[in-house]
């Protein structure tokens, strides 16, 4: 008994100085940078043995003895230790972010939020730093030179963004867009830089395959600010003003007005332009043209002639236009952005302002205003809501050099006269003879002249855009690491395209007279249109709805297993309806308009006589829409080291076909990743960070224009007979599904000691099945069409991406760069078409459209295999091997037979195979200067070339034309054939598309220049700020270094090259 009572004492003394020496304490860990919670630290008590993690708010409560010492670590931070000091209860602790840590980063995919050590998938942030290193009222502009993968197209069909290359041949081609959780339909010019805290794009299919059928081309997921709990308010305060250097039209080379006159001399006097002063047409002709043909008929003297060709020769409208007409634009923007929070509210009110005068004159308004807020009503539960509103205005403005419609509406030779005296505007040549137009109707008709630099303000475009979007979420914490999830947005989108065209507008006026009747006997003219103003109005309105359902699970079991799940499912509903009205007759004051407009009968012209309908401009039109979904994403996690994830996506649309929608084909992806730096044996102290990992998945690519059943239109008062008809536009296709984008990625993510180096290096491979392309179709059944648009074509592609970032210097000076390559190329695999086995199909514009051929690049470039000129200055070809200058038998050679007959070469691709930027940042106290140098290599592209033939016909195309072949011997000298009579169109085009026109597209540019200085009000209680910010930009520098000798810039190859740009602006915030 006595044993049992000594073991009973010794138990309770025991208990007893276990309570006294064996505590609680509590605390929370926030950012030492951002001062917000760090959510999942590790709080390890060395004495206790005890560990504990912060929650969401960043808070924990560990049991700890006597002068414990707390170790508090966190991925991306540095560690920190804590000695536990008698009688604390609450300890506030901060952790020092590891700068540019790779895991130091949050990625959002639109349906959750993970850290790196999460994810197997391939993915890019962009941070809010980084978007505010380019300015401009786009926010797909500042991702540009910036992110990895993405590429700029330009000088193409297609001159939109693309990701890891092209994944469609003629399905969309643009990634798809994804703001705040939703797919994002509307006009992404209503995003506001200023409204949005990070991007992420979502590169592979792992990454992206949880959006399903329309992540095919990758996934751009743009998260905008939102306010936060426990935070005081804050009030941010930007803005700047932008202005833009006048182009430079004398960029790209141009025929010299005294040449061209001579060249039209010469074609007068071989008789070329006859048939335009005896045609009954009246067209248009020259002022060179008229004036030789006034010399010719005797109506001026040889000496006045002569006189007024010399004028003519000094003019060179360039001058005229980049005076008179191009000015400096100026863009302002202003950004107001308010947020705090509460332990239980985060809220954010926002509100911008945009305004763009741009060159020439056009206008654009854009106001955007948001508010978001975060609500706990009950412990377990949070409703966030938010309402973002933008209304902006686009207003048309003067035309673009080069896009003056003169002389037949498609020649503007390079000596026009565009003003007069003082700058005043003067009348262009335009569709008709002027003489003819001075006499016409014997002056009972509508002045019937074209005054370019007035015309805009009597025609003008306005499209006014106002969109709302709401959105309401609610989540509830249902057990630990379980989380139940409702979503619904609602957006709306009203377009409002308003033209204009007053009594006083060209357009207006020539379509009265054209439609005009002159009784000759009595001098009555019957306007058929009235005379006024013609107005047109178009309304589209688009009505997205967008529900969500989701469960979030999220928990880490004895320390080492970590589990990551989805699963949910969502509807879409996007309605599009339009509808189109023309008001003929139109006045302002008093409001009114001729609603008896006869559409039905053909009227003759006045000049012409040719009958036609008046133009119709009402229409209406509806869309609808409908997607569901059901998917699920999970990753297990062992230890931190090893990853194994998975996802899996169901949809099922409207615009599918029957058989589509009842076959389950999921689209899913699988992944693995092993951190091995986290194994044991594992002992490279200058290499702390090593992880590989590998994805294969598929994702999808729908295009919304198509539809499993006919599409068609109906047609009023046909002119053939004035009977209703329906225009079968689209066959019915019961099996018409999405296409297939398959994906393989391997990933190495490393970072050196105190992360002086880190980075990524990717490989991958891409196959699209089931993509768009016509096939041949029997057209007696039904449609009245050769071929029907269905899922036959295959494509394959592989890449490399490299991202690198290195602290070069980290001390009061800091001098960080980060470098990206990519390579990128996909060829077509398979492909129903006659010339899909054709490399004759790159030839000429074909290098700028999509062009699909067995083995090739998209985007490509051939040519006629080049022999130089002759001993008359002929362009020489092979035919059969031999040097030849028939240019029909060498261009259907080609056509036959490809490259096997050696007519033409295939030159390469002509889109970059290897693009990628380089940015330094320097950064000395207060100081901070960046900038960035972009590159592209691997590509070719046509110059412009000289041809007689398009000279003649559009007053362009005249490159060369002083290099010219003119006597023997030249064709050592020179590539540019002579000039002959008649003019020979197939000889022109041989030569335009000859080997001695590709010219290698390699590149490296200036992107921007950015300088800031940061003063921080935090130094000095008399500053009324927390810190402000004042900063001076420069963008589209030019070019450093191109490949080619012409003296052409390859992104604007046959345009202007964007014009400098330079902004000044403050960020403040209080």
């Amino acid at each position: 008994m006595k044993k049992y009572i000594i073991l009973i004492l010794i138990a309770s003394f025991a208990i007893k100085l276990s309570a006294q020496t064996m505590r609680s304490v509590t605390g929370s860990v926030f950012s030492d940078e951002t001062k917000e919670a760090v959510a999942n630290a590790t709080v390890h008590a060395i004495k206790s043995k005890a560990t504990a993690f912060s929650d969401s708010t960043g808070a924990f409560a560990i049991r700890v003895m006597q002068n414990d010492t707390l170790v508090i670590s966190r991925i991306g931070y540095e560690n920190q230790t804590v000695i536990v000091a008698p009688g604390t209860e609450h300890m506030r602790i901060t952790l020092k972010p590891i700068s540019n840590n790779l895991s130091d980063v949050t990625i959002n995919t639109g349906y959750q939020s993970l850290k790196p050590n999460e994810v197997n998938g391939s993915y890019v942030v962009i941070d809010n730093k980084t978007l505010n290193q380019q300015t401009g009222m786009n926010i797909l502009d500042r991702l540009n030179g910036v992110t990895s993968s993405l590429l700029v197209n330009t000088g193409k069909e297609y001159s939109g963004i693309s990701i890891r290359g092209l994944s469609t041949i003629n399905g969309p081609l643009s990634p798809l867009i994804v703001v705040d959780n939703f797919i994002y339909d509307g006009n992404i010019a209503n995003i506001n830089p200023n409204d949005v805290e990070s991007v992420t794009v979502l590169k592979d299919a792992a990454a992206a395959s949880i959006w399903g059928a329309r992540a095919g081309n990758g996934v751009i997921v743009i998260t905008t600010k939102k306010g936060k709990f426990n935070q005081k308010l804050q009030v941010d305060f930007n803005t700047d003003v932008m202005v833009t250097d006048k182009p430079n039209l004398y960029y790209n080379p141009q025929i010299s007005s005294s040449d061209y006159i001579n060249f039209e001399q010469i074609l007068f006097n071989n008789g070329y332009y006859n048939s335009q002063f005896t045609s009954k047409t009246h067209p248009a002709v020259s002022p060179a043209m008229q004036i030789f043909q006034d010399r010719k008929n005797g109506l001026i003297s040889a000496e006045d002639s002569a006189s007024q060709i010399d004028a003519l020769k000094q003019i060179d409208n360039r001058d005229q236009y980049t005076k008179y007409f191009y000015r400096k634009g100026v863009t302002q923007q202003y950004a107001l952005n308010l947020h705090g929070g509460s332990q239980n509210i985060g809220w954010l009110v926002s509100g911008t302002y945009d305004r763009d005068i741009n060159n020439l004159r056009a206008g654009y308004n854009r106001i955007n205003l948001r508010f978001e807020n975060t609500y706990r009503p009950i412990k377990n539960m949070t409703v966030n809501a938010g309402v973002y509103y933008t209304n902006s205005t686009n207003q048309s403005g003067l035309s673009a050099y080069n896009m003056v419609a003169a002389i037949g509406s498609n020649r503007l030779v390079p000596y026009m006269n565009l003003v007069g005296a003082g700058g005043a505007a003067v009348p262009v040549i335009h569709d008709y003879n002027q003489r003819y137009l001075d006499t016409a109707g014997a002056g009972r008709l509508l002045n019937w002249d074209y005054y370019p630099l007035d015309d805009y303000k009597h025609s003008y475009s306005k499209t006014n855009v106002e969109e709302i979007i709401a959105h309401i979420s609610l989540d509830y914490h249902i057990i630990k690491g379980l989380d139940a999830s409702l979503m619904y947005q609602y957006d709306k989108q009203n377009t409002a395209l308003t033209t204009l065209r007053d009594t006083s507008s060209y357009y207006a006026r020539n379509l009265i007279n054209g439609y005009s009747q002159l009784n000759r006997t009595t001098g009555v003219v019957t306007y058929i249109i009235p005379v006024g103003g013609i107005l047109g109005k178009t309304y589209t309105s688009l009505n997205a709805y967008n529900f969500r359902g989701q469960l979030n699970f999220d928990r880490i079991f004895n320390r080492v297993h970590h589990v990551n799940a989805i699963a949910g499912f969502e509807v879409r509903d996007e309605w599009v309806t339009s509808n189109s009205t023309t008001y003929y007759g139109y006045n302002a004051d008093p409001l009114s308009y001729t609603s008896n407009i006869d559409y039905s009968t053909a009227y003759p012209n006045f000049i012409t006589g040719s009958k036609t309908q008046i133009p119709n401009g009402n229409s209406l039109s509806s869309t609808d829409n409908r997607f569901v979904s059901f998917f699920s994403n999970a990753s297990y996690t062992y230890k931190e080291r090893y990853i194994v994830s998975g996802s899996v996506r169901r949809d099922g649309s409207n615009i599918f076909g029957a058989n589509t929608n009842d076959k389950w084909k999921p689209l899913w992806s699988v992944g693995l990743g092993w951190q091995l730096s986290k194994e044991n044996f594992y002992h490279v102290s200058w290499l702390p960070f090593l992880k590989l990992s590998a994805t294969y998945g598929v994702s999808g690519n729908v295009d919304l224009s198509r539809t499993a059943l006919p599409v068609g239109t109906y047609q009023q008062n046909r002119i053939y007979n004035n009977f209703r008809a329906m225009e079968i536009l689209q066959i019915n296709n019961p099996d018409l599904s999405w296409e297939h984008a398959y994906q393989t990625n391997f990933k190495l993510d490393f970072a050196t000691a105190k992360n002086t180096v880190s980075g990524s290096v990717e490989y991958y491979r891409k196959k699209g099945t089931n993509l768009y392309a016509p096939t041949p179709y029997d057209y007696t059944t039904f449609g009245l069409t050769s071929t029907i648009t269905a899922n036959v074509a295959n494509m394959k592609g592989k890449g490399v991406d490299i991202v690198l970032h290195s602290i070069n210097i980290n001390r009061v000076f800091k001098w960080t760069t980060d470098f990206l390559y990519n390579y990128n190329q996909s060829v077509t695999t398979r492909y129903f078409t006659t010339t899909a086995s054709s490399v004759s199909s790159f030839l000429g514009a074909g290098s700028n459209v999509i062009t699909p051929v067995i083995g090739k690049p998209l985007y490509a470039i051939a040519a006629y295999k080049w022999g130089g000129l002759d001993g008359q200055g002929n362009p020489r070809g092979y035919l059969n091997d031999t040097l030849s200058t028939n240019y029909m038998a060498i261009e259907q050679t080609a056509v036959d037979t490809g490259i096997k007959n050696n007519s033409i070469i295939y030159i390469g691709s002509a889109t970059p195979v290897s693009y990628g930027s380089l940015m330094n940042e320097f950064s000395f106290k207060g100081f901070s200067l960046s900038f960035n140098i972009t590159y592209k290599l691997g590509y070719y592209f046509l110059k412009p070339a000289l041809s007689y033939t398009n000279l003649a016909a559009y007053g362009t195309y005249g490159m060369g034309y002083e290099k010219q072949w003119k006597q023997p011997g030249d064709e050592t000298k020179t590539n540019v054939p002579a000039f002959v009579y008649p003019l020979n169109s197939t000889r022109d085009l041989f030569y335009s598309q000859s080997a001695a026109n590709v010219v290698k597209g390699d590149q490296i540019r200036l992107q921007f220049i950015n300088l800031s200085y940061s003063f921080l009000g935090t130094h000095s209680h008399s500053l009324p700020f927390k810190s402000l910010q004042v900063y001076v930009n420069a963008a589209n520098l030019g070019i450093l270094w191109r490949a080619n000798h012409d003296h052409i810039d390859p992104d604007f190859v046959n345009t202007i090259p964007n014009p400098k740009t330079y902004t000044i602006g403050v960020r403040a915030n209080f």
